[in-house]
């Protein structure tokens, strides 16, 4: 059971770090102007943690999970990814991700 979550949380690392990268390509110069530091911690974040989480469910499936609380440790990582993410919001000064944006003007 500990190894099905821990390659969903690998799954999660994997999407949430294309989403970043996506997500980078859509942001204006002005807007990255706004906080330069953390648009590219978020940028190396991302690209760390698709890295990691493709890592992670390669191990995982190959040989195991390494410990038990390796889906803590797993679930801590997004977490650090998303305050990340938030704060990079709120420096420039945007409520939410363009990927919605983009994503609603295709729906529609």
């Amino acid at each position: 059971m500990f190894e099905s979550y821990s390659l969903f949380l690998s799954a999660l690392y994997v999407v949430q770090g294309l989403l970043g990268l996506f997500e980078q390509r859509l942001y204006t110069d002005t807007q990255r102007a706004r906080a330069p530091l953390l648009s590219r911690v978020h940028l190396l974040s991302s690209i760390a943690i698709t890295v990691v989480g493709v890592a992670s469910a390669f191990w995982v499936r190959l040989s195991g999970l390494p410990t038990i609380w390796y889906p803590t440790i797993l679930s801590c990582g997004l977490f650090v990814q998303i305050v990340v993410q938030g704060r990079m919001y709120r420096a420039m000064g945007v409520s939410h991700s363009p990927v919605i944006d983009r994503v609603s003007a295709r729906l529609h």
